[in-house]
């Protein structure tokens, strides 16, 4: 269609060019031939005319052309504008983003840096602090730890004061180490760490910083670390650091205190070990001698039990001779009182005591005139009087012997009544020895089952009768009742 339109166009350029030639043609013709006609005229201005009308046609298509192309070209100007315009605002924007990126990669090439630095330098200070703990560590010795703090040399820190205080006798602080003069703040920060049982510090003039940490054990304060460091810098990263260095060198210390301490136990605890060894040889001779000992002392005991027994055996015999009429009435009275005491359920000791009491509970009798004792007839009032004061008197001959006190109240009470109307004393129910209750029944009793000078003994149904009938005023009822069950199994004797 455009290649059409180009060869129209073509034939219509080459009429105009014709009709604007020809007319030029004729008026050279005419010049050069001297013609002139009518008709050549006529034809000129007719060819004029056509070649004026082809001219304006020409030009108004070639013109519209033009400008439909000059349109067009206009149009895609504006979309080249357009898109310059925008490729503009994005190589702007893009730009703008550049200057954003390239701000935000410098910020991070100067953390970057900043972080290589610090990592640069916690890494100094690993190595650093690796080293210290690498030579105090070891040490065993509070001095040593000290010495080698004392030297310890950094370019960042230095170690101008430090003091170790300790409570060796749980009531004041001693110094075990120190070195550097004193510090001003250190009594201040001494006396905060030992209050709170935390660490204390100060940093003065930004190159100074002053710690205290408390020796904490089984949370009581045993004692304090003062630390005077000389640094560079007190950020607060830079002195967390210095802090925890110095807390570092605390444990060694507190280590070192307590490998001392042990070391020290062990020493006493060997000399203790050698003179426990010496002693329990010595021990071991003692006991093999005290054992030697112990078995002829048992022996004696024996012999002397015996013999003590055996005394006593004849004192009551001596009563029998001298009252013909109680002949073996201690022994009687000694088996019955021990059976009743197995019914009670009484200890070995009591029944000890009771064994040798029946024995001797009519002892004073001995200060007794025999016609008194052996006298067929009823007693005068005055005669029963003088048989009253037997237990007394009997009391008043063991009481200077090393008896047992519990024996001579026996023999002192085996008389007296629960109603009080007993003698000497006239003592009442719980008032009486239980013991002598129980030789009360078993003398009442033996003595109704005996023949005495002014009656025949009595028969077994009526002695149980009479001991039923005076239980509860006379006697204790329950020995009475343990009595009369032994009586009926027939256990106890002379019946």
């Amino acid at each position: 269609m455009k290649l059409q339109k180009n060869l129209w166009m073509r034939i219509f350029e080459f009429f105009l060019f014709f009709l604007i030639c020809f007319p030029l043609a004729v008026q050279v013709a005419e010049i050069f031939f001297h013609v002139k006609k009518p008709i050549i005229e006529y034809l000129q201005i007719v060819t004029l005319f056509f070649a004026m009308v082809f001219f304006t046609v020409f030009y108004i298509l070639r013109y519209g052309s033009i400008l439909k192309r000059y349109r067009v070209f206009e149009k895609k100007q504006k979309v080249i504008i357009k898109k310059l315009k925008e490729e503009k605002d994005s190589i702007e924007k893009n730009y703008i983003d550049s200057i954003r990126l390239n701000k935000e990669m410098t910020n991070i090439v100067k953390r970057l840096i900043e972080t290589e630095r610090d990592l640069r330098e916690k890494n100094e200070w690993f190595k650093n602090f690796f080293e210290l703990s690498t030579k105090i560590i070891s040490l065993s010795n509070v001095e040593n730890i000290v010495e080698v703090i004392g030297e310890y040399s950094h370019g960042s820190l230095r170690f101008f004061r430090m003091s170790i205080y300790h409570d060796s006798d749980y009531k004041r602080f001693k110094i075990l180490s120190e070195f550097g003069q004193k510090d001003v703040h250190e009594q201040l920060l001494l006396s905060r760490a030992r209050e709170d049982i935390n660490i204390a510090y100060k940093i003065e003039n930004n190159n100074l910083v002053k710690v205290a940490i408390p020796i904490v054990s089984e949370e009581r304060c045993e004692g304090i670390c003062f630390y005077g460091i000389e640094c560079k810098s007190t950020s607060s990263e830079d002195v967390e650091y210095y802090i925890s260095l110095c807390n570092f060198i605390t444990i060694a210390i507190k280590n070192a205190i307590y490998y001392s301490n042990l070391k020290k136990q062990k020493s006493e605890i060997e000399d203790l070990y050698e003179k426990s060894t010496y002693m329990n040889e010595k021990l071991k001779e003692t006991i093999e001698e005290l054992n030697k000992s112990k078995a002829e002392l048992e022996k004696k005991n024996q012999e002397i039990e015996k013999f003590f027994y055996e005394t006593i055996l004849c004192l009551s015999k001596a009563i029998e001779y001298k009252d013909v009429y109680t002949k073996g009435h201690c022994e009687r009275v000694q088996s019955i009182a021990l059976k009743i005491a197995d019914e009670l359920s009484l200890s070995e000791e009591e029944k000890d005591v009771l064994k040798v009491a029946c024995l001797l509970h009519d002892i004073g009798k001995i200060g007794v005139k025999e016609d008194i004792l052996n006298k067929k007839g009823s007693l005068e009032a005055h005669e029963y009087e003088e048989i009253q004061k037997h237990p007394l008197i009997g009391y008043n001959i063991l009481k200077d012997l090393e008896f047992t006190d519990r024996i001579k109240k026996v023999v002192l009470q085996h008389h007296e009544r629960v109603d009080g109307r007993g003698y000497p004393f006239g003592l009442k129910d719980e008032e009486i020895d239980l013991l002598a209750k129980i030789v009360a029944v078993a003398d009442a009793y033996d003595a109704m089952t005996s023949d005495r000078p002014y009656r025949k003994a009595f028969d077994k149904e009526t002695a149980l009768s009479e001991m039923k009938r005076c239980a509860g005023s006379q006697f204790d009822t329950t020995i009475v009742e343990k009595l009369i069950n032994l009586a009926q199994k027939g256990l106890v004797m002379f019946l």
